[in-house]
């Protein structure tokens, strides 16, 4: 059984609903197909936070991408949706380098939609089970 675990870098924002990730290169296209469930994980701490279902996969150049999805990227929810590239973009060459993260290089852009937690499945289940339910 394989187990896809996509990590976060701490602070870890937007992650609660629908949500996209970038990350650079292109394997993700092949190892995450639409409908595939995987673990949030917590980079800093090393602990799952969650998990989510794939809902789209886009490819391209860096720049592109960051032009086209950004807005919904999860660290800029928040932010001006008219900002969202440029910063998204400045966040990529932080975490990377310029010299990695360049516009040209090929990025994997995967949209997320938030599974509720294990835990408290069982416990909503639990209790629309209970006698006194």
């Amino acid at each position: 059984m394989h187990v896809h675990v996509l990590g976060f870098r701490p602070p870890i924002d937007g992650v609660e609903q629908a949500f996209n990730t970038f990350r650079l290169g292109l394997k993700l296209r092949k190892t995450l197909p639409v409908g595939s469930v995987v673990f949030l994980m917590d980079e800093r701490q090393k602990v799952i936070f969650g998990r989510a279902e794939v809902v789209q996969v886009e490819t391209g150049p860096l720049l592109a991408m960051c032009e086209q999805h950004a807005h919904a990227n999860h660290s800029e929810l928040a932010n001006d949706p008219a900002q969202a590239a440029a910063s998204l973009f400045h966040t990529m060459q932080k975490i990377y380098g310029p010299h990695i993260a360049t516009g040209v290089k090929k990025a994997t852009v995967v949209y997320l939609r938030r599974l509720p937690d294990a835990e408290h499945e069982r416990i909503e289940q639990g209790a629309s089970m209970s006698p006194d339910a």
